[in-house]
């Protein structure tokens, strides 16, 4: 009988630590940089943090990135993103979110794309080195035009569906494949945008990681002119904490 309590004990302390380990604090930070020089004279830098922690039952996310391109002493791109997320979680599969997000990209022809939503996620599939996520719900943008691009066009304000998806495969003991895809789809006639990321990530020592990425943004109805698709191929750095 002593045996039996004994191992029953064990047992609850050993799901009781692993629970306390999966709610830890976690993120990652990378960093991209290279330098040509000779007949093209080209600097790319490319940065990115992501950080969860949990709050009772909130799990919150936060995520900041950077792209800088210079190409003959001349800018061709500059980006920054930033966007914060809030779980409440009712139980291993259900959620309920909130989210924001703000995009400055100055070569889109706006000055920035502010978003908020709130809605359901449902963990579809589950298994320790795989998992795979929905979620959706109403929302609201509003996208400030860059005058000195596109001086006819107004600022756009309008109630969107937000879909968001998201793959996780460990499918090696130090290789992982991640695939995101959202849309913000606009319910006022404005642009839809819509993002996708696509990553294998290798791990080389320790918390040290090697990352290979291919970023995809759509938008449907891109203010002047501009191209309709972005593309962004990266490999950079990754660091695990």
């Amino acid at each position: 009988m002593k045996g039996t309590l004994g191992l029953l004990t064990v047992a609850v302390l050993s799901a009781q630590v692993a629970a306390e380990e999966a709610n830890l604090p976690s993120g990652n930070a990378e960093l991209g940089f290279s330098n040509t020089s000779g007949n093209s004279e080209v600097t790319t830098v490319k940065g990115k943090v992501e950080y969860k922690h949990w709050i009772n039952k909130f799990e919150n996310r936060y995520l900041l990135e950077a792209l800088y391109v210079e190409d003959e002493d001349e800018v061709s791109s500059e980006r920054y993103y930033g966007e914060a997320q809030t779980n409440y979680r009712f139980n291993d599969k259900s959620y309920m979110f909130g989210f924001i997000s703000d995009d400055i990209d100055k070569f889109s022809g706006y000055k920035y794309v502010a978003t908020a939503a709130a809605g359901y996620g449902h963990r579809l599939y589950h298994e320790p080195k795989m998992y795979f996520d929905i979620e959706a719900g109403p929302g609201y943008s509003y996208k400030r035009v860059d005058r000195s691009q596109a001086p006819d066009n107004g600022n756009e304000s309008a109630i969107i569906a937000r879909v968001n998806a998201e793959y996780w495969w460990e499918f090696s003991e130090n290789a992982e494949f991640k695939q995101t895809i959202s849309s913000d789809i606009s319910l006022s006639g404005y642009a839809t945008i819509s993002r996708s990321e696509t990553a294998v990530i290798a791990n080389l020592i320790g918390s040290l990681a090697m990352k290979f990425a291919i970023k995809l943004k759509h938008t449907t109805s891109p203010v002047d002119d501009k191209e309709k698709l972005d593309t962004e191929t990266s490999m950079t750095l990754l660091y695990k904490f």
